[in-house]
């Protein structure tokens, strides 16, 4: 009785088709890091693209693994379609095969319109980035239903209690 029917958010499990799981068994007896990182990227795709934007040295920090190695793998992974990859400018976008694993609705999925989870590791970022990120961005005033934005270069008094009240 106290059921809700509503649909719920699938944020928190990702879905998998029986029909991959002994192909991802053998995959993970052949190709152990190569299953590893089709873990990291189901892990960490997004809702509706099942892509990854990801670095090699992300994947190497998560792995620890070699470059070289990390590329064989996404190999391995490209040519058994596991994964299909798009570039993005100097990126690589990492889609998983939907038919493998997804989290939204089979109705809701989409390929490449394009979003998707962008991991970026702190070590790959600018000199004094932890410094940088303590420091208060820009602010850009938001204007509210019935409030008027006053456009002008002249300086303006400071209002008065009267203007406060009214």
């Amino acid at each position: 009785m106290g059921r809700d029917l509503e649909p719920k958010e699938n944020y928190d499990f990702v879905q998998l088709s029986r029909a991959y799981l002994k192909d991802w068994r053998q995959l993970s007896i052949r190709h152990p890091l190569a299953a590893g990182v089709l873990m990291y990227l189901v892990e960490n795709m997004g809702r509706t693209t099942n892509a990854v934007i990801c670095s090699y040295k992300t994947f190497q920090e998560v792995t620890g693994y070699s470059r070289p190695s990390i590329a064989r793998a996404i190999k391995v992974l490209k040519e058994e379609n596991w994964v299909d990859t798009v570039k993005v400018g100097s990126a690589t976008a990492y889609c998983v095969n939907e038919r493998v694993a997804w989290q939204a609705a089979r109705n809701q999925r989409k390929y490449a319109i394009f979003s998707a989870t962008v991991i970026a590791s702190e070590n790959e970022q600018e000199d004094g980035y932890n410094e940088k990120a303590r420091q208060s961005l820009q602010y850009i005033p938001v204007i509210k239903t019935g409030e008027q934005a006053i456009v002008s270069s002249e300086d303006l008094p400071p209002p008065d209690q009267r203007d406060l009240t009214e």
